[in-house]
């Protein structure tokens, strides 16, 4: 049996609830406008994205080069996606056995595009393949979709740069610059049941933040508050 067939058994269950809703400081748009934190009742309260930050790799670190993802899911899977600082939707769908098409990567990559910048770099098939593991075991069984909430994919230099004078707590060197990163949450899962899933799936690193999780195809490694 293998380690994902084993993560899929034991872990896709009923009994989850609502992680919290995000806020980006540097956005404005989409679901953190002011109008959108008004109507969320909790008096506009302010999260703070960085306070636990992606440990910058050092500049010597060597990378495994980028691929696309072979990813095979083991029954029909259906994701429902949101980028919660534009509320853009995409819907993904797999056939039992069956891997992503050019096109659905291609749609991938416009998804998790620099959406300041409006840039598009293609995302390391490697840190999709292990979102679409994770992914797989929260799917809910029958026609329903698995909502997945995006925070960040593909980051530019200058939204990095952007992002560092706002905050010290933003890596120089983020590998989401590199198209190697997303982070994600599930609304309807814990954050606490989706960091474990990750550790025991993802091949590179993992970063457990209050209300969403950091996935990335760097070395092996793991960190959060």
């Amino acid at each position: 049996m293998t380690r994902r067939v084993a993560i899929f058994g034991l872990l896709a269950s009923p009994g989850l609830v609502s992680a919290a809703p995000l806020f980006d400081p540097s956005s404005g748009l989409g679901m953190f406008s002011p109008a959108s934190l008004n109507s969320r009742g909790d008096g506009g309260r302010l999260l703070n994205l960085y306070s636990d930050p992606e440990p910058d790799l050092a500049p010597q670190t060597r990378l495994t080069q980028k691929r696309g993802p072979s990813f095979k899911n083991l029954r029909p899977l259906k994701i429902a996606l949101q980028n919660a600082n534009t509320n853009e939707t995409m819907r993904l769908e797999l056939s039992s056995q069956s891997k992503l098409s050019d096109a659905q990567v291609s749609q991938l990559n416009h998804f998790l595009r620099d959406w300041r910048q409006n840039e598009i770099k293609a995302i390391d098939g490697a840190v999709l393949e292990d979102l679409l593991e994770i992914c797989e075991v929260f799917a809910p069984r029958g026609s329903g979709a698995l909502k997945l909430r995006i925070t960040s994919g593909y980051r530019s230099k200058a939204t990095n740069d952007m992002l560092r004078r706002k905050s010290a707590n933003v890596a120089r060197r983020s590998l989401h610059m590199q198209g190697r990163a997303i982070d994600f949450s599930f609304p309807d899962v814990p954050i606490s049941k989706t960091s474990r899933t990750a550790k025991k799936l993802c091949s590179g690193g993992v970063g457990t933040y209050r209300t969403f999780l950091h996935i990335d195809s760097g070395p092996r490694r793991s960190w959060g508050a």
